[in-house]
């Protein structure tokens, strides 16, 4: 049977939207043929190891995810077409995947995810194209924590200028309540402030892409081996992303006559992989069924609800490890009473009903207030006539209908 790889769906252009599944998608292109392999369009809460890429090898009836796991898994059970001579372990080949494993999804986080204006206008709206509705509402925004938190340690939080409102706005209200005078923002706001963060920090931007580029640019990229190459292209595309407002890093990279090897290397990798060549997308009806994005939509919310939420994540890895004993054939334990995990999902979607009610609740207008209120236009005004104003203005008062 034909291996199963699980990936974030196409955007940007690209085979997918994440740098993991990128290279999954190039390394298994070049290395087996299209009969022994199938692409399935998904996002984490649909596989069992709830992390993509993922692959599902029928043979061993096994789950396998992350990059690096999954060039391991094929070197040890290769399909029948599988033919990469590369693929013996090396100190030099580990330390260069590891690099790029650890140094370029920071910067990916911060051109795609942390900066506000990026994500609001390209990488949400891609999220939203590739997910069925209503996962668009939940997913997404755990994807955007996760980078986020990934690049932290850059200290660029300043461009994901949401949060950065959010922290001045809740220091205003704790100022006031102890009982400062504040500054009115149109008095105190400086020509900094009134710049994109992206300007105003360019300069240290530009400096953490160079860090990481130098050392890309002096790894070996010709022909050899194709898991380096796969994850070095992977990462390259997505910073050479045009699509989005803030083009920081495509312009770091493309700008500097030291990286114009990398870009040509992008551009003939592409056209030599995925020019011209359909690739083998299979649709997963579980997953894709109405109950299938029910259920892990609902299983989206409840994690989302305060104390309850943390009962259910580890209910739920406990049934993804029994999902993944179960398909290899393995007895599973019984890692949880059935009848208390009905219990908690019937409580946490009371929960979530309640929630929603209350939202909703809040947003109508006080009972007994006027729905519409319809008002002559334009209204005279006479209150600079004093009397006869008074007068005047009783008679030429609007009419005001309730509904």
């Amino acid at each position: 049977m034909a291996l199963q790889l699980y990936v974030w769906g196409p955007a940007l252009n690209l085979p997918s939207i994440d740098a993991e599944c990128i290279a999954a998608i190039a390394y298994l292109s070049q290395t087996t043929s299209r009969a022994d392999y199938h692409l399935i369009q998904s996002s984490p809460s649909a596989v069992p190891t709830h992390h993509l890429p993922a692959l599902y090898n029928p043979s061993t009836r096994t789950w396998t995810s992350g990059f690096t796991s999954i060039l391991r898994h094929l070197s040890q059970n290769p399909p029948p077409t599988f033919h990469d001579e590369s693929a013996s372990p090396s100190s030099s080949r580990t330390a260069n995947l590891n690099f790029l494993l650890s140094h370029c999804p920071p910067l990916i986080a911060l051109s795609l995810y942390v900066s506000s204006t990026n994500w609001s206008s390209t990488t949400r709206p891609a999220y939203s194209k590739i997910l069925p509705m209503p996962l668009p509402w939940i997913e997404p925004s755990n994807v955007r924590a996760a980078m986020v938190q990934r690049a932290e340690h850059l200290g660029m939080s300043s461009l994901d200028t949401d949060a950065e409102a959010e922290k001045r706005e809740a220091a205003e209200k704790a100022s006031n309540a102890a009982g400062w005078i504040s500054v009115p923002p149109a008095l105190r706001k400086t020509t900094s402030e009134a710049m994109a963060p992206e300007f105003t920090r360019r300069i240290k931007l530009e400096k953490l892409a160079r860090d990481v580029l130098d050392v890309i640019k002096d790894i070996n990229l010709g022909d050899g081996d194709e898991g380096l190459r796969c994850l070095a292209f992977a990462y390259l595309s997505l910073m050479l992303v045009d699509e989005v407002p803030r083009k920081w890093l495509s312009e770091t990279v493309r700008g500097k006559d030291e990286y114009r090897d990398l870009v040509r290397f992008v551009v003939r990798f592409r056209d030599d992989v995925f020019a011209g060549k359909d690739l083998p997308w299979m649709r997963d009806e579980d997953s894709e069924s109405a109950l299938g994005v029910g259920r892990r939509f609902l299983d989206g919310a409840i994690c989302e609800v305060p104390v309850l939420g943390s009962e259910w994540r580890r209910r739920s890895a406990g049934r993804r490890k029994r999902k993944m004993l179960e398909d290899r054939g393995l007895r599973a334990e019984e890692l949880e009473d059935d009848r208390d995990g009905t219990l908690l999902a019937g409580a946490g979607a009371t929960v979530l009903a309640l929630g929603l009610g209350v939202f909703f609740y809040r947003r109508l207008p006080p009972f007994g207030a006027a729905v519409q209120v319809w008002r002559a236009s334009p209204v005279l005004g006479f209150g600079g006539l004093g009397a006869a104003g008074a007068m005047l203005s009783s008679v030429f008062a609007p009419s005001t209908a309730r509904y």
